[in-house]
């Protein structure tokens, strides 16, 4: 090597991941058979292929499982991986949905403005057991089961909703909460909030999202790009829902992905790309 200053810039994306989203009957059957559960032995193939590919986060699969509990290995050894782990778009505050699927009627409705009290214990759990670990904490909240919410539920309460998210944050992780990695994920009917004018704190990551077919509905403006959070992509690779499933199948072009987040990151979404697989 040659005398001299050699400097080597940073990633072009901060948070770099994959969303282990629909791993049955695939990925679930595999590590049931190899490992007897999506346990840490498993993930550790999981970080090593994302550190490979040159990424650093994680949305851990969550149809049947859930990351932190069903072994407590899990989160430790990411964390020692340098792998940082957040939650899907639907599952906020660290929780994963299996997590309340699995408590049943005992802590009611996934309904803020009945269960408000509920919900924040469920979350403030989350937030506990993690505050030690590098991650970027979900804001918001979708319907149960990642559906829609119900049109009575509001733009004001979804800001109240954060508000209170972002409280038991400051409480629990660090009071100069503008400095705690956070992320709203504007998907599907959420996006349509935003453009009716609910908004969240400028620190918070704004994660655009594609239409579930490869193409990106929406980038930031000259004025969004100003925001300290900045923006994000969440990109399909894998999707299950309406019009019609496509899964195990490659659909989305290389050419066109790579066209899509090219034009993602001049457009400054390179806070964080999650891709779900």
């Amino acid at each position: 090597m040659k005398p001299g200053r050699y400097v080597q810039r940073p990633p072009a994306v901060k948070y770099r991941g994959i969303f282990i989203n629909d791993e049955g009957p695939c990925l679930m059957t595999w590590a049931r058979t190899k490992y007897g559960d999506l346990n840490h032995r498993m993930y550790t193939n999981v970080f090593e292929l994302i550190l490979r590919l040159k990424g650093n986060y994680l949305w851990p699969a969550m149809w049947d499982n859930s990351f932190a509990t069903d072994d407590p290995l899990n989160a430790k050894l990411a964390d020692e991986y340098g792998i940082v782990v957040g939650t899907s778009h639907h599952e906020p505050m660290m929780r994963a949905w299996k997590e309340w699927e699995r408590a049943g009627n005992r802590k009611g409705s996934w309904d803020y403005s009945k269960n408000a009290e509920k919900l924040r214990a469920f979350w403030t759990e989350g937030l506990q057991r993690t505050k030690d670990y590098e991650k970027v904490t979900t804001v918001g909240m979708r319907g149960d089961g990642d559906e829609p919410m119900t049109e009575t539920e509001s733009i004001a309460l979804l800001e109240r909703i954060v508000g209170d998210q972002r409280r038991l944050i400051g409480e629990i992780i660090n009071p100069n909460i503008s400095e705690v990695p956070q992320v709203w994920a504007l998907y599907k009917e959420v996006q349509g909030y935003y453009e009716r004018g609910m908004r969240v704190p400028d620190d918070v990551t704004l994660l655009w999202c594609d239409d579930n077919w490869g193409n990106i509905r929406r980038l930031p403006t000259d004025g969004e790009r100003k925001r300290k959070g900045g923006a994000g992509i969440y990109y399909h690779l894998d999707y299950v829902g309406g019009p019609r499933n496509y899964k195990w199948l490659n659909t989305v072009p290389l050419p066109k992905i790579w066209e899509q987040m090219n034009l993602a990151w001049h457009y400054g979404a390179d806070r964080l790309w999650i891709v779900n697989v």
